[in-house]
Order: structure tokens, then C-alpha cells, then sequence
């Protein structure tokens, strides 16, 4: 009877089997390590190209603040109620109803036939203007300022006492 471990024999069918199923293994798990490496990056990619198209950060440096002497940037209805509240000789605006009567059919009607309205740059123009000829009284602002600051919150109520 012979030894195993000093004799060169050829090893078992199970002992082949073992060593090819090992071989098959490291290899097949250094192939599945690069191939999740793979895929784990393309989805890291991926995510970040979702987040940077769909999440935007509303935080206030992210907001564009409107410059505050462009008065066309301002919308119409800022710029009428200026108009309105200081009494300005400028002519209201065009609506998107004046626009609208712009067409054939509008142009027969009442409503173009005497409109009087002038387009957006030349009120904010005619606002500007105005804006620019005030004087400023430092005094009054401050006061007013601290005023509104102080009074913010408080709504106002008017107490009838007999």
C-alpha cells in the first residue's frame, strides 16, 4: 500500500474539481468586484447628472437680485401703481388686453379707437424720471424706517373708548 502524501500521484476527480471551482471563483469575484466598481460609478454618474438638472439650491446668493434703479425690469403693475400714487401726467401702460386689441378685429373696437396707452419702456422712463428728479430728506427716512421697523408686526387697532 502505497502513501498518498509521498507518492506523485494524480489527484482525485473531487480534488481537481475543488481546485478548478477555487481558480473559478477568485476569478469570477475579481470580475464581479471590477464590474460593481463599473456600476457603482456609472450610477454615482448618473446621479449626479439627475441632482445638477433637477435640485437647485434657493438659497439667497443663488437668487438674481433686481437692480434696483432698472425700472423696466419692474413689473407693469409696479410701475402703474407709482403712476397712480404720485400722480404722474405719463399714460398708463399697454395691458395684455391693449396688446391683444393690437389685432384686426381689436382694431375696429371702441376700446383701440380711443386708448391712450403708452408701452412699458416709455412709463418706466417717465417713472425713472420722476424717481430721479425727488429730493431726499435723510431725517424723514430714518424716522419712517425705524418706525416701520419698530411697528412691523402690529397690526392696527383702532380702540373706541366711551
Amino acid at each position: 500500500m502505497a502513501i498518498r502524501g509521498s507518492s506523485k500521484e494524480a489527484p482525485s476527480a473531487s480534488e481537481s474539481e475543488a481546485k478548478n471551482s477555487t481558480s473559478h471563483n477568485n476569478n469570477n469575484s475579481t470580475n464581479s468586484r471590477a464590474s460593481t466598481k463599473a456600476r457603482n460609478a456609472a450610477a454615482q454618474a448618473a446621479q449626479a447628472e439627475l441632482l445638477a438638472r433637477h435640485i437647485h439650491s434657493n438659497g439667497p446668493k443663488e437668487q438674481k437680485s433686481v437692480d434696483p434703479l432698472n425700472f423696466e425690469s419692474l413689473p407693469d403693475i409696479t410701475l402703474r401703481k407709482y403712476r397712480d400714487h404720485y400722480n404722474l401726467p405719463a399714460k398708463s401702460s399697454l395691458s395684455t388686453d391693449g396688446y391683444l386689441l393690437a389685432s384686426e378685429i381689436g382694431k375696429k373696437s371702441y376700446s383701440y379707437k380711443n386708448r391712450d396707452r403708452v408701452t412699458k419702456p416709455e412709463l418706466a422712463s417717465a417713472v425713472k424720471k420722476h424717481f430721479m428728479s425727488q429730493t431726499v430728506k435723510e431725517s424723514e427716512i430714518i424716522t419712517n424706517f425705524i418706525y416701520k421697523v419698530n411697528n412691523q408686526d402690529k397690526a392696527f387697532k383702532l380702540n373706541l373708548k366711551n
